[in-house]
């Protein structure tokens, strides 16, 4: 591939970089739990469980961390998520890239003598 072809693309993926709104790590799951009072339907009935929930989870500081989201926060943060992902294959291709384009220069030899 040649430079001017390599630049194109190059911008071409800065600009879908730029296109991306909020980006963010983690899942999110829709949960469903027992609480566990005798007096409780999900007590008697382990089919009959509260929820759902949405749980967000990510790493902070090389610790997980878990938060309880509203139905629009967990909207929001899906959204996110995949913004993400879609960010890192952008500069996942935009590193193959650099590395073609540095690769595209011919080293320059040396005429004459010493």
């Amino acid at each position: 591939m040649d430079k001017n072809t390599i630049e194109k693309k190059y911008q071409k993926l800065k600009k879908k970089i730029d296109a991306l709104d909020f980006i963010s790590t983690g899942s999110i799951m829709k949960v469903y739990n027992t609480c566990g009072r005798p007096g409780c339907e999900c007590y008697k009935d382990k089919s009959k469980k509260h929820g759902p929930y949405n749980i967000w989870t990510r790493k902070v500081n090389a610790k997980t961390v878990t938060r309880t989201l509203t139905k629009e926060q967990a909207r929001m943060a899906r959204q996110y998520v995949a913004n993400m992902r879609k960010f890192e294959k952008i500069t996942r291709q935009m590193k193959d890239l650099s590395a073609q384009y540095i690769q595209s220069f011919k080293k320059k030899s040396k005429r004459g003598g010493g």
